[in-house]
């Protein structure tokens, strides 16, 4: 009953991505116990933001339906507004305060035109805003202005609740094709005044006194207009304690909320903390429906803009952590996909919401079925790439969040001057608060040597992991005979690893480099000599760090000095070199 396929062209490249899957259905007896309930909610983005393929055609509609999604979010929203894509009502919707026209109304005619297609194709739709609005918040993110622009945009002004009020109306009558829209009151350009803060109209007034009525508004204009809709709110930024006091004021029908894996991100490794399944609890107690967002691609902000990284034993867990939840309402991805792309976590991610029931090891070993011969290959590189996901210290800041895009330059040619890594983010309720829990720094503090020294092996641990999964596909590729989807994804997955694994190593040594340097210091400072065994210590991570800076995958676009340069420097004089450089501060 199973064939290898071992020769496809570009033209089966869909048909072949779903062979797992409807071999899959047939293996499985009929009448199987499910112990999870599907979910009525799963929901897909077309495209993301590192790779904006937001294509709604057949080849891509199709492949989402057979992965069992049936809900579309119809713009990417992400702050870096990836193909100009739309973060506020206001960006689709001429308000004469905002934007030029033309390229407002080609943002409205691309939103109405998915919207149109989706629903041809089944699909309920949801259009996602930021709201109240504050132009250019990316750049105003500091308590001065913040605080001006909140006072402006306050959600406290008739004014401002009234302009929302008809942006909902101008919205239902110009698109009747969406059905729910996703609000965000903090990020997507929308922020709300801080009640410690120095605008007049919100200081000393809790948040959670303010927001509720804001949405009880917006839901009730929506609900009104569209019957069947829903609004979901998203309380990012927001703290846990914030939102627990939201709950009693929230709406209580046409209302959901949608929720980050855990209070503090969507983390392909950290799903389902004790604040989501507290928030499911209490609005299971006012039968408030709740989404909740994780990572179901290869491509994910974590090791954005990389496209090619595959655990599907990750995806597999995230989804089974949120059937756990078993008051859950809904799925969503939280990133991206590239439906008609071959992508083992998005098949990973149909099989586990086709087949809730469905065991890991039979999951995998559907997955891995299209290798043929060199099934274990491919099983040994996904659980290695699952491992270096695992062991890399993602909760060490936010900062390391889009590793290579955020800066992957800049870890591989690294500072000098100082030991540092950066952990504040944003001056919002829950990154002064609740954060913490989540991620080990927060805000810019001086950082103790067993900081360093922890992300130091952790990075270590996971390198290590994708230089396995790296050797594993070089097998796999040399074992791979004819054209088919499966051989013609490797090279480009190996490149993504040696991007993903020089990044960690450089983080690596950094650390390492950091703790010896203040060691050696410390000495010199004590008037003592530099002990000779530190000294080689720092040459051993040193050449590891020069290796890692010649492997020809970043360019060093700052100019920075080179672990080379820097070497020769050290050694000819030691006690002079750690005394201006690497400084813990």
């Amino acid at each position: 009953m199973i064939s290898v396929i071992k020769n496809i062209s570009c033209s089966q490249v869909l048909k072949s991505c779903f062979f797992a899957v409807t071999l899959l259905f047939l293996l499985i007896k009929e009448g199987s116990s499910q112990p999870f309930k599907a979910f009525q909610y799963k929901v897909a983005i077309i495209g993301n933001p590192a790779n904006p393929d937001i294509r709604y055609d057949s080849s891509t509609l199709s492949s989402l339906q057979k992965l069992g999604f049936n809900t579309l979010q119809l713009n990417i929203a992400w702050g870096a507004r990836p193909a100009d894509e739309p973060l506020n009502l206001e960006d689709i919707l001429y308000t004469g305060d905002k934007g030029d026209t033309l390229r407002i109304n080609k943002r409205f005619a691309a939103i109405k035109s998915r919207a149109q297609i989706a629903k041809k194709w089944g699909f309920r739709t949801i259009f996602h805003f930021g709201a109240p609005s504050v132009d250019s918040l990316y750049k105003l993110l500091s308590p001065e202005k913040i605080d001006v622009a909140t006072e402006i945009n306050s959600i406290q002004k008739k004014e401002i609740t009234d302009k929302y009020r008809n942006l909902l109306l101008r919205l239902r009558k110009s698109i009747p094709e969406i059905d729910d829209i996703l609000v965000y009151t903090f990020d997507q350009e929308a922020w709300i005044a801080n009640e410690f803060g120095n605008g007049a109209l919100a200081r000393g007034i809790p948040l959670h006194e303010r927001v509720p009525s804001f949405l009880n508004m917006l839901t009730k204009t929506w609900a009104a207009l569209n019957p069947q809709g829903r609004l979901w709110w998203e309380p990012w930024e927001l703290s846990a304690g914030q939102i627990y006091a939201c709950i009693d004021s929230l709406p209580v029908s046409n209302f959901g909320i949608a929720m980050h894996a855990n209070i503090a991100e969507v983390q392909l490794t950290r799903p389902v903390d004790v604040w989501f399944k507290n928030m499911c609890n209490l609005l299971a107690e006012k039968n408030i429906p709740v989404m909740g967002e994780i990572f179901m691609s290869g491509a994910n902000e974590e090791v954005e803009p990389l496209q090619n990284i595959f655990a599907p034993r990750l995806v597999f867990e995230e989804l089974e952590a949120m059937y756990t939840v078993r008051i859950l309402t809904g799925i969503k991805e939280y990133y991206g996909t590239i439906p008609d792309k071959y992508d083992p976590n998005l098949l990973m991610a149909g099989l586990k919401l086709n087949i809730p029931s469905l065991g890991i090891d039979h999951a995998l070993h559907q997955l891995a079925i299209p290798y043929g011969a060199s099934k274990n290959l491919v099983l040994q590189a996904w659980e290695a790439t699952a491992k270096g996901l695992q062991l890399f210290p993602w909760d060490g800041t936010w900062r390391f969040r889009s590793l290579p895009a955020g800066g992957a330059g800049i870890h591989v040619f690294h500072r000098w001057d100082i030991g540092h890594i950066s952990g504040a983010v944003a001056p919002s309720p829950s990154w002064k608060s609740t954060r913490k829990s989540l991620f080990m720094i927060t805000e810019e503090e001086k950082l103790d040597p067993w900081f360093f020294e922890d992300i130091e092996l952790r990075s270590a641990a996971a390198a290590n992991q994708l230089l396995v999964a790296i050797e594993a596909y070089e097998k796999l590729d040399g074992s791979l005979s004819g054209a088919s989807v499966y051989k013609n994804s490797i090279p480009a997955t190996i490149l993504d690893l040696r991007k993903l694994e020089q990044i960690m190593r450089a983080i690596q040594c950094y650390c390492r480099e950091v703790n010896l340097a203040h060691m050696m210091r410390e000495n010199v400072q004590k008037n003592k000599p530099v002990p000779q065994d530190m000294i080689d210590r720092f040459n051993a991570i040193m050449k590891i760090d020069i290796q890692n800076q010649q492997k020809g995958l970043v360019e060093n676009k700052n100019k920075t000095s080179t672990a080379e340069e820097m070497l020769n420097a050290f050694n000819a004089d030691p006690a002079a070199w750690v005394q201006q450089h690497l400084i813990i501060q």
